[in-house]
């Protein structure tokens, strides 16, 4: 649910599953780009870490909506 680069354990109740398109040549899952800007925010000082973890946590499709990003 919480990525590793947000601070997020390997434990089995913080995996979810991101299974790539049909056809894909690498990773090309969606939530991986939600990820990414969101560490980039964090790094970056324009969202706090907490606030990153239960947006993606709620619903990682519209955390980035959620915090203004």
């Amino acid at each position: 649910m919480i990525p590793l680069e947000l601070g997020g354990t390997n434990s089995a109740s913080n995996l979810w599953p991101e299974p790539n398109r049909a056809g894909a040549t690498g990773t090309t899952n969606p939530k991986d780009a939600v990820e990414n800007t969101l560490h980039k925010a964090i790094c970056n000082h324009t969202v706090k870490l907490a606030d990153a973890q239960n947006a993606i946590a709620a619903n990682w499709a519209g955390a980035l909506k959620t915090l203004g990003l």
